[in-house]
């Protein structure tokens, strides 16, 4: 992958359609042994975040997760996710050691993952214009009550 952080993968791949998940671990259990290391399982993490006065780090509670580890050849993949969805971080997870140990397999992914970038971001548009249409203006709420 060009420049592209695995972390904006990792986004795109929980965010977007979960058919493309299981499409491109369906096309590289197809074509590699994988191997599950540790099968999915419940985990509960700490969720990280900082006082917007002091600006000092603090733990907001739990976070309930599913997480799952495999390999391929010698190299280990891990999938995590919120909620509990064993089939998705299993997915996650052959799909991040086959992007780790540079499958020739994922070199067709590229533009499949811009493609549903794109379809995230313009969702994500959707749903602000649709959020915005029900935005109270409260200007116009005093104008009224100043009429009366």
């Amino acid at each position: 992958m060009t420049a592209v952080k695995m972390s904006q993968i990792t986004r795109v791949l929980i965010e977007g359609d979960p058919g493309l998940l299981a499409r491109l671990c369906g096309q590289v259990e197809r074509s590699y042994e994988v191997r599950t290391v540790r099968q999915p399982e419940k985990s509960l993490v700490m969720s990280k975040a900082r006082d917007s006065v002091s600006r000092q780090p603090f733990f907001m509670g739990e976070i309930l997760v599913t997480e799952c580890t495999v390999e391929i050849g010698e190299v280990y993949g891990f999938g995590v996710l919120m909620g509990e969805d064993a089939e998705r971080a299993y997915q996650l997870a052959v799909v991040d050691a086959a992007l780790h140990a540079k499958l020739p397999i994922t070199e067709s992914w590229t533009a499949l993952l811009f493609e549903e970038e794109q379809n995230i971001a313009q969702r994500h548009r959707k749903e602000h214009n649709q959020a915005m249409k029900s935005k109270v203006n409260f200007d116009t709420m005093e104008e009224y009550n100043a009429k009366r």
